[in-house]
């Protein structure tokens, strides 16, 4: 027993070399993903709440497990229980089925809000939105109603008088959301535009959802109240979301007096130019609407 004991020990020696190797191999990471907490962060959103998506499957892309880290694609999105329904019911024949990715969930969290944005560019205009502010869910509720999205917005500010970090915040996610809805936008008109009157207001957008983020916002509001909101909050929406939605936005306000007459002619204006922008375009054949073949930037 003596003898054979160094035997054993040296052939316990030889293999740990090889166990190590296979449990290195087994810990790598597969090719093409991110980590949770680096594709979180790209989303706006914690790591925690990727986490919880993905574990209640409602996301969008390739996951794997590595021990007890959990990697991603570089394109995963979160997506919803409404979505997840959609796609599992089967299309009639004769109808054309509707285009997967369409669909988004963002959410940011800072110490100054917390926001939930989510929408399906392929919704009726159905909206349920809860900013706690209500000229900005009033205002929100248009690009819903006239854009025929599907929108829900949950927010909670810090309380500030003027709610800026609030309209700001949701302006940041909405884009965002819009964003990851429209992905490679294949197929779609990518251009919009709409002239919308309201009363003695009438308002001129145009859209460019090409994946540029640039504004020109004139909404002659300045130093106006619209409801709660600062005349300036309008414009600086808009920004926001045109930035952060890869959006090229053009406002003119041509006419008017009454400024909530002229914010809400706004915001319509904006919903026909994007529903018009989004909107599959059956000749396109799912092309991507650009010669340097994409629209994500």
């Amino acid at each position: 027993m003596t003898e054979e004991q160094p035997k054993e020990r040296l052939d316990m020696t030889e293999e740990q070399p090889v166990v190590a190797r296979r449990r290195r191999r087994r810990r790598q990471a597969p090719s093409e993903t991110v980590t949770l907490a680096q594709r979180a962060r790209d989303l706006g959103m914690t790591t925690a709440s990727l986490r919880r998506y993905v574990n209640l499957g409602l996301v969008q892309g390739q996951t794997s497990r590595v021990g007890n880290r959990i990697h991603v694609s570089s394109d995963l999105v979160v997506t919803s229980p409404r979505v997840r329904r959609r796609l599992a019911t089967p299309v009639p024949a004769g109808q054309p089925s509707a285009p997967l990715g369409r669909s988004a969930l963002v959410t940011r969290e800072t110490a100054e809000t917390n926001v939930t944005v989510e929408v399906n560019l392929d919704g009726q205009g159905h909206y349920q939105v809860q900013s706690g502010d209500a000229m900005l869910d009033h205002l929100l509720a248009q690009i819903a109603r006239h854009g025929l999205l599907d929108l829900r917005v949950s927010a909670q500010g810090d309380g500030l008088p003027d709610n800026h970090h609030l309209a700001e915040d949701v302006a940041i996610v909405l884009g965002r959301a819009l964003r990851q809805a429209i992905g490679e936008g294949r197929g779609i008109r990518r251009m919009g535009s709409a002239i919308v009157p309201l009363d003695e207001a009438l308002v001129q957008v145009a859209v460019d959802v090409g994946g540029r983020g640039y504004a020109v916002v004139d909404a002659k509001l300045d130093g106006a109240r619209v409801g709660s909101l600062g005349g300036e909050m309008v414009a600086h929406f808009l920004e926001r979301f045109a930035l952060e939605g890869g959006i090229n936005l053009h406002v003119q306000v041509l006419r008017g007096s009454d400024p909530h007459h002229k914010a809400e002619a706004i915001f319509k204006a904006v919903a026909r130019a994007l529903r018009a922008a989004v909107e599959q375009d059956p000749r396109a054949a799912g092309a991507v609407p650009s010669t340097k073949g994409t629209v994500s930037a």
